[in-house]
């Protein structure tokens, strides 16, 4: 989801699991454990009510995550562990621990108790579902809009990928560069400069396809791999993302310019 749509879409996500576990936990505990893992504990229950509250919980969530495009495709899967006294937390965190690993293994998206998990080898027929079933996963996370949203490294390595596309198939990509400057007698804030970068990552995204690639590279600039585009569209494209920019910024403190190569041109200079 991260690398897809972003991380505000991830983080949009687990806000919305962290509130849906803050109501079925009003009489036990919860709390992030670090990533995209929950650790609830829930006293004085049965085994029954705990598979009640877990699948009217996976059926919100799911309610949320249908009604947002970015988060739409989020799978949720809980591994329990039924306590009594004298067992040890670590251990029957582990046991929990065990039985979500189980339930990854198994096609996400449901929930089981340690009690319950079997470890007989899978035969051919389920790796065969599960193939489909993570082919299918895959087809689906490609299923968004705009461009795709990488961080600085991610944006290196695709890159590189893209270098060798070029090499071996002889298409023609540009790296453009974005840059945010200061007109001139104006000194903004860091807010506007963050909300004006904001704007701007968000004209870019909206605007170039699925195919091209964008980062942010510095405090005033952003990165686009545009993927065989015919050279002379190059500044309608960029006149769209600078006309989309204005439309969501009210704040003229900001003049985006922009300057491209085509990504051969570089190589040519690194081979001299």
């Amino acid at each position: 989801m991260n690398d897809i749509h972003g991380h505000k879409a991830g983080d949009r996500a687990l806000k919305n699991l962290g509130n849906l576990l803050s109501r079925y936990t009003i009489d036990g505990l919860a709390c992030r454990l670090g990533g995209d893992e929950f650790l609830l504990f829930l006293p004085d229950v049965t085994a029954e009510s705990v598979s009640d509250t877990m699948a009217q919980l996976f059926k919100q969530f799911h309610a949320i995550a249908q009604a947002d495009t970015e988060i739409r495709y989020a799978s949720l899967s809980a591994g329990l562990c039924l306590c009594t006294i004298g067992d040890t937390f670590a251990d029957c965190y582990a046991k929990a621990d065990k039985a979500l690993y189980f339930v990854k293994q198994n096609g996400k998206n449901q929930f089981s108790f340690y009690q319950q998990i079997n470890y007989q080898a899978p035969g051919s027929a389920s790796i065969g579902r599960d193939l489909h079933q993570i082919a299918d996963s895959l087809r689906q996370s490609g299923s968004y809009a705009g461009a795709l949203d990488l961080n600085y490294r991610d944006f290196s390595r695709q890159y590189e990928y893209m270098n060798q596309l070029i090499i071996r198939s002889n298409c023609r990509c540009y790296l453009v560069m974005v840059t945010m400057k200061t007109a001139a007698g104006t000194l903004p804030h860091i807010e506007e400069i963050e909300q004006a970068l904001s704007q701007m990552e968000q004209s870019i995204r909206q605007t170039i396809r699925r195919v091209d690639v964008c980062t942010r590279y510095s405090a005033m600039q952003y990165l686009i791999i545009l993927f065989e585009p015919i050279e002379t569209q190059i500044p309608n494209i960029m006149d769209r993302i600078f006309i989309q920019y204005y439309k969501h910024s009210k704040n003229h403190s900001f003049q985006p310019g922009y300057e491209y190569l085509t990504m051969t041109e570089m190589k040519e200079n690194d081979d001299k």
